[in-house]
């Protein structure tokens, strides 16, 4: 390999997005919770209401990081947006 070529792999590495913790809980969930949870934001549906719901079913966010994640302003969307 040359120094091209790691230096090429060490960029495509650090635009890959690192998920939080809200991303990580999603990722976790059935195909039917997580067309749920988008659709609830598409419709406009207040995040505060779709947090209680997360924690009761198992996401360990805290609500401001949270919302961070369903305005698209955490660690998930970060390196795409900087990439752009």
């Amino acid at each position: 390999m040359s120094l091209a070529d790691d230096l090429f792999e060490d960029a495509q590495e650090k635009s890959k997005p690192i998920p939080c913790k809200t991303g990580v809980w999603i990722a976790g969930l059935p195909d039917r919770d997580r067309e749920a949870f988008d659709e609830f934001l598409n419709n406009g549906g207040p995040v505060s209401n779709l947090w209680r719901l997360a924690v009761k079913n198992g996401c360990a966010s805290a609500e401001t990081r949270f919302r961070a994640h369903c305005r698209k302003r955490c660690s998930c969307y970060n390196a795409l947006e900087i990439a752009a």
